[in-house]
């Protein structure tokens, strides 16, 4: 009785495994830290990298962070909106800092 346990916990691991691959895209929710999947039609890639210059005079800067749930400006640094996509972006030399996808608009 113990190897068939132990032989259908590992049937149904490996069965779990192969649901879910291993790059799926998740994110991760701040509030819960819980990983949620997000579908192949959902996903995309962002206009911009980390370490590319930002075209700051193109696009708007975001002052109203809070209706972003984006966290207060503690640097010299701004939140620029892309598309889908918000960037934290250095402010002296416009270089994008970090790209911020999934966030949730309240």
């Amino acid at each position: 009785m113990p190897r068939f346990r132990a032989a259908l916990a590992t049937g149904l691991a490996l069965a779990l495994a192969a649901a879910v691959p291993a790059g799926a895209n998740c994110r991760i929710l701040k509030e819960t830290g819980k990983c949620i999947f997000v579908p192949k039609a959902a996903r995309h890639v962002p206009d911009f990298a980390v370490g590319d210059a930002f075209p700051v005079y193109k696009f708007s800067m975001l002052i109203d962070i809070d209706r972003y749930g984006l966290k207060p400006v503690d640097g010299a640094w701004r939140y620029y909106k892309s598309g889908p996509d918000i960037y934290r972006v250095d402010a002296t030399t416009y270089r994008v800092l970090e790209i911020i996808q999934g966030y949730r608009r309240r």
